[in-house]
């Protein structure tokens, strides 16, 4: 990590601590894979007040519980198995304020043709529990 990569999580880090945790935020995201290395750069990034359309609100979602090494990252975190249908729209389909998703997850079967099946399956499971209530 670079010093002004370094510098910038530290801002944004104090300046959430110094009562901006409050703030509206005109860009919610919704980071599904957020334990893997792009979703966790994401949920670091999004939440900077210098980020682009930022500081965003974000919401994580991964299969597993959430990682102890995760937990300084301002992220409304959501335990769902995005593979399974009822549980994605039990959990997904509550969020009203998304107005981004970013998909950096992927199942890996025997086949490309299982690969297709599966993550097919998970991105239409997001895409029809949170685009009804987005904004």
């Amino acid at each position: 990590m670079s010093w002004w990569w370094a510098g910038a999580i530290g801002a944004a880090k104090q300046q959430s601590e110094n009562g901006d945790a409050f703030r509206v935020h005109r860009s919610v995201a919704l980071v599904i894979g957020v334990t893997g290395i792009v979703g966790n750069s994401l949920a670091e990034i999004l939440p900077l007040s210098d980020t682009p359309g930022g500081p965003w609100k974000v919401y994580g979602v991964a299969r597993r519980p959430r990682p102890n090494w995760n937990l300084d990252h301002p992220v409304e975190y959501i335990q769902c198995d995005i593979s399974n249908t009822a549980d994605t729209q039990a959990k997904l389909s509550k969020l009203t304020d998304v107005t981004h998703i970013f998909y950096v997850t992927w199942a890996l079967r025997f086949t490309e043709a299982e690969n297709i099946e599966a993550n097919n399956l998970m991105f239409r499971n997001v895409l029809q529990a949170v685009i009804p209530n987005a904004p």
